[in-house]
């Protein structure tokens, strides 16, 4: 089985994307092109068809548009050695099927993509011999900072993009582990299905700085359970940022080291060295200073 997912860079108006290769098996009687076209994110554009530009062997790459009849494409003798057809999908009108029927063998075999669109677009395909594997999802993740916050836990949104052709399912469970081991983040909530085109959100609650609260970062990453083909696409990397506490009294004896580790007194914006009891002033924040520490 021959299957070849494929992205192009967003192209402008009559640019051809990069030549794209893909390989036909000496026994195929039909390969399958399934492109979607985007502009961007939950937008169905619905604009004018690229063309496609379908090369075999040595032959002069042949132009395909959408709704013309079966365009014969010359191998490297200049006798044709396929026909191919271009078809709008009913099932979204920014995705485009070309069906290439062979007649004799040759290659190797090339595509190109010309957005006819005044608008710059991306274009995402997938390539088979078989029209139904040409049905795949794309997830696009982002690699977020989630900032965390001391004492009280904090919820993120994460959007999660299917740029394929079929509806992306997201199967992990809410409730469970968002990245690996350490990571204080649990996933709460997440779309069942996410048609192409669009972007569903992914919310994650991450729990409070604990243990002091002295600066830090941490990257994790998780692996989503989906079915887009790729699972290096279902992998997102991502840091969890906790709060920073400047300090202006490092150089002083006795308070070197942990000056950073601060109670919270009350009023919420009054803060208070635990270890050498400088006021909050003293340490470089804008709040009351404390008067008396107990």
């Amino acid at each position: 089985m021959v299957f070849k997912p494929f992205r192009t860079i967003r192209l402008t108006e009559n640019q051809k994307s990069s030549p794209i290769e893909f390989v036909v098996l000496l026994n195929a009687e039909q390969t399958f092109l399934r492109v979607i076209a985007h502009l961007h994110p939950n937008v169905v554009h619905g604009g004018s068809p690229p063309t496609f530009l379908i090369k075999a062997g040595m032959g002069d790459p042949t132009a395909v548009d959408e709704g013309t009849g079966p365009v014969g494409i010359p191998g490297s003798g200049g006798a044709t050695v396929a026909t191919a057809v271009c078809r709008r999908t009913a099932e979204d009108i920014d995705t485009y099927l070309v069906t290439v029927t062979h007649s004799a063998p040759s290659g190797p075999w090339q595509v190109q993509i010309k957005n006819n669109e005044p608008e710059a677009l991306e274009f995402v395909g997938f390539i088979s011999h078989e029209e139904d594997e040409t049905l795949q999802s794309w997830v696009e993740f982002p690699k977020p900072q989630l900032h965390a916050r001391e004492e009280i836990e904090t919820t993120h949104g994460i959007g999660a993009y299917n740029a394929g052709t079929k509806p992306l399912t997201i199967k992990d469970l809410t409730g469970s582990r968002f990245g690996d081991d350490g990571s204080p983040c649990v996933i709460k909530a997440r779309p069942d299905l996410i048609a192409p085109h669009d972007e569903g959100l992914i919310t994650v609650k991450c729990s409070p700085l604990v243990g002091g609260r002295n600066e830090r970062s941490e990257g994790f990453a998780h692996t989503f359970s989906t079915n887009d083909p790729d699972p290096a696409h279902s992998r997102m990397n991502f840091k969890v940022v906790w709060p920073s506490f400047p300090t202006m009294c490092q150089p002083f004896e006795g308070c070197f080291v942990r000056c950073k580790e601060f109670v919270r007194r009350l009023p919420p914006d009054e803060f208070q060295c635990e270890n050498c009891f400088h006021d909050a002033g003293f340490h470089g924040l804008e709040s009351n200073p404390v008067e008396n520490p107990p």
